[in-house]
């Protein structure tokens, strides 16, 4: 039997993910969790060891759908999206008196019944069949008419699960204020904000920054990263960018030299990279951003798209910069309007204290003990 900590009763605990592909933004909630509820078990669509090897997620046991089954499903998973409704219906967990599920697409959707106590933390409803709907077809070159029209029934079908699936869940979290708002739009619940943990303690400010701006991110199509660079091939301002996907190799063929494409780095060189990085670029619409996050903790000004979670992360001209449109003169400008500026380290790293494990530890355990005495 699981012991639920800080309460005093035997629960068993079942936490369920979406995707196990890498160690993200929704794979570090798990990690915090896992913490809190080691002995629990962990569910989840598909799971890639291998990817997990030397991180915090190395060694954990996955209970897998079928999707799991799929010859090639680790390069295959995201194409698979009209099937991950039935997969996540078809993970048992019965069995467990409590279910935590760790949301961006479909894992609020697992099967409870009227016994159990599910909460799910949400890190955004499933955005391409929701507020990013239009931008997801686009992006993904989905808005030719054949293609176009068997998509857009897709993603309403999608809808439609969707929204029904979120009955199933007893209780929402919402990692962000930008995420309340849509959970409230698409499914009409209500949600308690809870900023995710950042590791605030691995940073440390370096003394003088360096003279390179800096994108850590996923480079595929909705965080926008070819126009990032656009902006600073006309800048002609260092630029470092590290992160791996689909769009690395459009990037490595239109920056100039004055970009570096670095791909995958580990932990140790990202924060490094943030302490001693000038300032931050970002330019997706963000749900939360935990790499904004992350930046702020190493002393470093964050530079971006003022909507989303970054207007709830980045002080406009006090921690950073936040510009309109999500088009590369846009940052160019704001970039002009940096350099002619000047920050305190300080009073960012002081910033970034708001999103510390500790802080997200107690709420989420505090939250967990008023939902589970309900069972």
């Amino acid at each position: 039997m699981i012991y639920l900590l800080y309460l005093g009763v035997n629960l068993k605990i079942a936490i369920v993910h979406e995707w196990l592909s890498t160690l993200g933004g929704s794979e570090r909630i798990l990690v915090e969790v896992l913490n809190l509820y080691p002995q629990a078990d962990v569910f989840a669509l598909t799971h890639f060891p291998k990817n997990f090897i030397n991180t915090p997620l190395e060694n954990i046991k996955v209970k897998t759908s079928w999707l799991q089954k799929i010859p090639n499903v680790e390069n295959l998973y995201r194409k698979l999206l009209p099937l991950m409704p039935l997969a996540i219906e078809s993970l048992d967990v019965a069995n467990y008196d409590l279910v935590i599920s760790l949301s961006h697409a479909v894992a609020h959707g697992v099967k409870t019944h009227k016994n159990q106590k599910h909460i799910s933390y949400i890190s955004t409803p499933m955005r391409y069949a929701w507020h990013m709907r239009d931008d997801y077809l686009r992006l993904h070159k989905l808005n030719k008419p054949l293609i176009h029209s068997a998509a857009h029934l897709t993603l309403n079908l999608l809808r439609r699960w969707d929204k029904f699936a979120s009955s199933r869940t007893d209780s929402f979290i919402a990692n962000s204020h930008w995420t309340a708002s849509h959970i409230k739009e698409a499914w009409n619940r209500d949600s308690q904000v809870m900023y995710p943990c950042v590791d605030v303690k691995r940073f440390k400010s370096a003394k003088e920054r360096d003279n390179f701006y800096l994108l850590v991110s996923r480079l595929v199509p909705y965080k926008l990263t070819p126009e990032i660079v656009k902006a600073f091939n006309e800048l002609k301002l260092p630029l470092v960018v590290v992160g791996d996907g689909t769009d690395i190799d459009i990037l490595k063929k239109i920056a100039n030299e004055n970009i570096k494409i670095l791909g995958y780095q580990p932990d140790q060189v990202v924060t490094d990279l943030m302490n001693r990085a000038k300032a931050f670029v970002y330019m997706a619409t963000e749900d939360f951003g935990i790499a904004m996050a992350e930046a702020q903790a190493a002393g470093c000004p964050v530079i971006a798209y003022a909507k989303g979670g970054a207007s709830e992360i980045v002080r406009d001209e006090e921690t950073g910069l936040l510009f309109k449109d999500q088009l590369s003169a846009s940052l160019v400008e704001a970039v002009n309007r940096f350099e002619k500026m000047k920050f305190d380290s300080q009073i960012i790293v002081e910033n970034a204290q708001r999103f510390s494990a500790e802080r997200f530890r107690n709420e989420f355990v505090e939250f967990v003990k008023q939902s589970a005495s309900q069972v």
